[in-house]
């Protein structure tokens, strides 16, 4: 069964990047969902059974930090990775009970590293 897995960036680019990153690894082992803001992605969390959220900080409107609050709320079992330009000391200090946090200067195969690990912890 594969694998759902959320971008919420307001940058297309990095979207598209994470995107790529994961339909390479596999198309039957994730789906991949994107929303550039908190509108979108409330649209897709409560139309699909995800598993995986990875979460920009920095966004326009309704940041990162009140998104996590959020979507924990509705789904407080949702693994939720926060991916940031901050150093990851500064993560933890903004959103302190994210499952994972990855700076984004760490590249592909530490976000791969990360996300399969959070997803190999639930079941299939």
């Amino acid at each position: 069964m594969k694998k759902n897995i959320l971008i919420i960036d307001d940058e297309e680019r990095i979207r598209e990047i994470y995107a790529r990153l994961f339909h390479a690894i596999g198309s039957t082992i994730f789906e991949v969902f994107e929303a550039s803001n908190a509108e979108e992605a409330k649209e897709i969390i409560f139309r699909e059974r995800l598993d995986l959220i990875l979460l920009d900080i920095k966004m326009p409107r309704i940041d990162g930090i009140k998104m996590f609050e959020a979507i924990k709320e509705v789904n407080p079992r949702l693994e939720i990775v926060v991916a940031s330009v901050y150093p990851i000391e500064k993560q933890k200090k903004l959103i302190p009970f994210a499952d994972s946090y990855y700076d984004k200067s760490e590249g592909p195969i530490k976000l791969l590293e990360k996300v399969t690990a959070r997803l190999l912890l639930q079941p299939m």
